[in-house]
């Protein structure tokens, strides 16, 4: 037997390694770096960590609150892809789902972030799941654009329906209460639920392609097989034509009147609870506990802020995650609004504002003393009093006298930890007196720099609208 050289064994491994060549399965290398990619993880950890974990495992801090669970990109199971079924994503399919995000789930759509950013957090993702450096594969054909719709297209679609078995799960009418409902469960072994159809929302998109591909190609991790090898592209079709045809349109249930549960029903449409803690002390730490968020925040402060929240820039520093930008109707900003005063317990009637020109001279000095002394470690207040941004702890005050009450500021730099055990703000040491000539030099402060930056002066008032952080 004559033997091959061990160096040209080496050469061959090392010129064709496994699952990386241009073939049928597998295209060119993706057109994501390792640039991008480190690009992306602090972008990742900003948006994306909350819900699908530091580490891609699906395990962040909100991900116990949202149901379906988050993504755990470390097992390359990736349910929205134009790929055949066991294939992993292709990067435009990625880039879809952040952009879209995933309706029906907790996962908001992300376009409202820069094309570059979407691109470089793919990338990271990509790397989690150690596919980026694999090479880019292969959709399945492109069906093109969808045949009319037809009665007939319907009739034969709800057939192939039944005799694919699609029933068992998604029920004989599409209302996701097939006999076999009870079982199912995803790779992770947790029950998992099978899409109603006549609620005409469907997680990968409601665009007849979209439905193609989800049919065709199936969803990993889910018990949802792919159909692409058993059904061609028209009978594909039919049954899209048919899944459509189960949805309604019924219009949109106005909000309940009463305002409390006005605003629990927009807490829950936009999965609030997997990120703040609710007026039924449940919920995720991502953000502010609601209840304190409730009774500190002026109503007029949070109706801006949910209007534009990504315009406030990062108020607590030493938080990873921010806001996304929701696509919240006026109605349900003001039923968010209301909701947060009444369980913050705020009176009926906004607080005055108070009139800074009647504080005295000297107490307004003496609280910018005691705030250098005991409160600029951590709080910024615009360009007035510099903080360096790595020993920020806490918000930028200059913008404090739009945002927060100005009793309740009192009892809040009195005892924090009374208010919230949880705060990191320590407990300053001050007197009663002394919070009070604090509070007058915080607030005059605040309300001369809305002034300056009304008059189109910049006090460079971190934190506040249109000045991003």
């Amino acid at each position: 037997m004559k033997h091959v050289p061990l160096i040209a064994l080496l050469a061959l491994v090392i010129a064709a390694p496994p699952g990386r060549a241009d073939d049928e399965a597998h295209g060119p290398a993706r057109d994501l770096s390792e640039s991008d990619a480190r690009a992306g993880k602090p972008l990742y950890l900003r948006e994306c960590s909350g819900c699908h974990g530091e580490r891609g495992d699906g395990a962040g801090p909100a991900a116990d609150f949202v149901d379906p669970r988050p993504r755990d990109f470390t097992k390359r199971l990736f349910k929205l892809r134009t790929t055949p079924s066991g294939q992993p994503p292709t990067t435009a399919d990625v880039l879809q789902t952040i952009a879209r995000g995933i309706p029906g789930t907790a996962m908001p759509s992300f376009a409202f972030l820069p094309e570059a950013e979407r691109r470089q957090i793919a990338a990271y993702v990509l790397e989690l799941a150690d596919l980026l450096d694999e090479p880019e594969p292969r959709p399945v054909a492109d069906p093109g654009p969808p045949p009319p719709t037809t009665p007939e297209s319907v009739a034969r679609g709800k057939q192939l329906y039944a005799d694919a078995g699609c029933g068992s799960c998604h029920g004989e009418h599409g209302r996701g209460d097939g006999d076999s409902t009870k079982d199912l469960k995803d790779s992770s072994g947790r029950p998992i639920r099978p899409r109603d159809f006549t609620a005409g929302v469907y997680r990968g998109g409601a665009e007849p392609r979209d439905l193609y591909y989800r049919i065709a190609t199936g969803m990993d991790g889910t018990p949802m097989p792919a159909y692409g090898d058993a059904l061609g592209p028209p009978e594909l079709w039919a049954v899209v034509d048919y899944v459509r045809s189960l949805g309604t349109a019924a219009p949109a249930a106005p909000l309940p009147a009463d305002p409390l549960a006005a605003g629990r029903a927009v807490a829950a449409k936009y999965s609030c609870a997997a990120c703040h803690v609710l007026d039924d002390g449940k919920g995720g730490e991502v953000g502010p506990d609601l209840r304190l968020s409730g009774r500190k925040l002026h109503p007029a402060w949070v109706q801006a802020f949910l209007k534009a929240p990504r315009e406030y820039g990062k108020i607590y520093p030493w938080r990873v995650y921010r806001m996304p930008q929701l696509p919240l109707s006026d109605a349900e900003i003001a039923a968010l609004t209301r909701y947060l005063a009444l369980i913050g317990k705020q009176p009926p009637t906004a607080a005055a504002v108070p009139d800074v020109a009647k504080f005295p001279a000297d107490r307004v000095t003496e609280g910018a003393t005691l705030f250098v002394l005991r409160c600029a470690e951590c709080h910024n207040l615009g360009t007035v009093v510099e903080t360096p941004l790595v020993k920020q702890q806490g918000p930028d005050l200059i913008a404090v006298a739009r945002r927060v009450d100005y009793d309740w500021a009192k009892d809040w730099i009195l005892d924090p930890k009374k208010i919230d055990p949880k705060t990191r703000m320590v407990v300053p040491g001050l007197t009663a007196e002394q919070v009070d000539a604090v509070r007058m030099f915080l607030w005059k402060t605040s309300l001369d720099a809305a002034a300056a930056d009304a008059g189109g002066v910049r006090t460079g008032s971190r934190g506040s609208p249109g000045n991003p952080s």
